[in-house]
């Protein structure tokens, strides 16, 4: 069974407590374990896993196709290969349409299908803007338009260098200023991590 993404340019790549692939068409594959060509990523090595999907940035997805027992695989140019099984507690994957209409893979190979709802999402967008202290890091993200998200509804709008990720990922904000005194549009912003990561970043949109 096909998934609506043939021919669909990977845009970005975005981790969370998922790995995600975000189509041009709006449409995203999320996955708690997948293999990428030779490597199975899961929970313990999400950021090799982040490494290794963005290499599928900016490709053309060639083939995506699901059987009954709930393997998914997706075939993208220059040859990469991406394949997710069932897994035993919890699920595999999810395709959620630029409609909102979603295939999910739950435990065991279950798979289940909604239809797009019929009230469109009303979640707040993330915007630029200096995080708050004790504010947690929680979505990262490479590709088109990159970056840095904050659970108090910041973001970071720049391609975090991948080998830094797990120092920046869940981890709270424990100092964030701008080196302008009380004038954020102005001067740069410097965000220190509990991890020790000093983020310094200039502002694009304030």
């Amino acid at each position: 069974m096909k998934l609506d993404v043939d021919q669909n340019r990977v845009s970005k790549i975005l981790l969370d407590f998922d790995l995600t692939i975000a189509f041009d068409g709006g449409a995203t594959i999320s996955f708690s374990e997948v293999t990428i060509d030779d490597l199975t990523v899961d929970e313990d090595n999400q950021f090799e896993g982040l490494r290794a999907f963005a290499a599928l940035r900016g490709l053309e997805c060639e083939d995506a196709d699901y059987d009954r027992s709930g393997v998914l695989r997706i075939a993208f140019a220059g040859g990469h290969t991406v394949v997710a099984r069932p897994r035993d507690e919890v699920e595999s994957w999810e395709f959620c349409a630029a409609d909102g209409s979603t295939i999910l893979c739950g435990p065991s190979g279950v798979v289940e299908s909604w239809p797009a709802p019929e009230q469109p999402s009303t979640d707040v967008p993330t915007a630029e803007g200096l995080p708050s202290i004790g504010s947690t890091v929680v979505r990262l993200s490479t590709g088109d338009e990159p970056t840095v998200e904050f659970s108090d509804g910041t973001e970071l709008q720049f391609d975090l260098p991948l080998d830094c990720g797990y120092l920046v990922l869940r981890e709270s904000v424990t100092s964030s200023s701008s080196s302008e005194e009380g004038d954020e549009a102005h001067g740069d912003w410097v965000i220190e991590l509990s991890s020790g990561h000093v983020i310094f970043y200039r502002p694009r949109t304030v």
